[in-house]
């Protein structure tokens, strides 16, 4: 039995027959025809690159490759994101900032040996460049100037924000249809809801909302508007901003506006040892504030990252604000272990690990 298909050799004798040839060299026809309609055995083009058009949170829109494996977060916030979504394998450089990342590199030499891009407080962007990574998420505010040098690189920008709870969870969608792993996102989301859907059912009958100040990092004298995040964080823990009314970042205010106010609560947020409770309860120009005299000043969780910042993990905070002003409703929740589970999930390391301390 001939070991060429009956078609070739038919194919191959009508050639033969037109070309005048001889019968004798019409197997070298075959082998010729057969080796010809082989794959591979022509110069393919060029290979093009799969890709996808994504919208990010400022409106552009972004080609990005459909296969991704190298990538940057150049922000405290994404970075969340990514370790979230358990994507830092593909990160090129550390990601996260700060006290974060030292006490992270305290415990994983794998990120400790990891590059950090940040030259006193700004970006290398030079040193990211040489990185190659194939997208860099960054924060909406990220400079545009910056933005435009990382494109011209050939480094796609993504830029994400999370002012609100809305916009975090939109943010952790992108980043996730950005790197093809939609399923963890919405399991993320779902443990935060479930955060969420714990401290609702805990304050909806309550008789009266504690009244509260936000004061930011810089001073005792600046508070968390009504346009920040810490504001529906505060509603949604059972509380009030008295604040709420005031427009930007982080407003300077008088102490006599404070006195008008007068707050139930004063928490203090992200302090990083800028200013402590004594220098607040001994503060004389506070001496007739309720939170002064009833002692209702603290300290919002900040040794080992903000629980106040604009990421989905700032629902530890929502819980740790509500237990916090009405302690008696949440006597049965262990604030450590869940801030530990939470941890262990979507960083890696436990709270207590890093050493996390409320």
């Amino acid at each position: 039995m001939s070991r060429y298909p009956a078609g070739i050799i038919q194919e191959a004798h009508l050639v033969a027959a037109r070309l005048r040839i001889s019968p004798v060299p019409w197997l070298l026809l075959v082998v010729i025809m057969v080796l010809a309609g082989l794959p591979g055995c022509h110069r393919p083009g060029p290979v093009k690159e799969k890709t996808r058009l994504i919208k990010d949170q400022l409106g552009r829109e972004v080609t990005v490759p459909a296969e991704i494996n190298r990538i940057a977060a150049l922000h405290h916030f994404g970075g969340k994101i990514v370790y979230a979504l358990g994507q830092q394998d593909k990160l090129v450089e550390q990601a996260l900032y700060g006290i974060e990342a030292a006490a992270v590199a305290a415990v994983d030499k794998h990120f400790a040996a990891l590059p950090h891009m940040l030259e006193g407080h700004e970006i290398s962007i030079e040193g990211l460049v040489g990185l190659r990574p194939q997208v860099a998420f960054v924060y909406a505010s990220f400079d545009r100037s910056d933005m435009r040098q990382l494109e011209d690189a050939g480094i796609r920008v993504i830029a994400v924000r999370g002012e609100t709870l809305e916009e975090s969870f939109t943010a952790v969608r992108l980043v996730a249809m950005v790197l093809g792993c939609e399923d963890k996102a919405e399991s993320y989301l779902q443990d935060c809801r479930r955060i969420l859907d714990l401290v609702k059912g805990r304050i909806t009958d309550l008789p009266e909302r504690k009244r509260v100040m936000f004061a930011g990092p810089k001073s005792v004298y600046t508070v968390a508007t009504g346009e920040m995040l810490q504001t529906p964080m505060l509603e949604l823990a059972g509380a009030v901003n008295v604040a709420a009314a005031l427009k930007g970042f982080w407003a300077d205010v008088s102490p006599e506006q404070v006195a008008v106010w007068n707050p139930d609560v004063i928490l203090l947020g992200s302090t990083l040892s800028t200013y402590g409770l004594d220098s607040v309860l001994e503060n004389p120009q506070y001496a007739t504030v309720a939170a002064i005299k009833t002692a209702k000043v603290h300290i919002f969780p900040s040794n080992v990252g903000w629980w106040d910042y604009p990421a989905p993990h700032c629902v530890l905070g929502v819980l740790w604000t509500a237990k916090t002003l009405y302690p008696e409703r949440f006597t049965d929740v262990d604030l450590v272990q869940v801030a530990d589970e939470f941890y262990t999930r979507y960083l890696g390391h436990s709270f207590t690990a890093l050493g996390g301390r409320l």
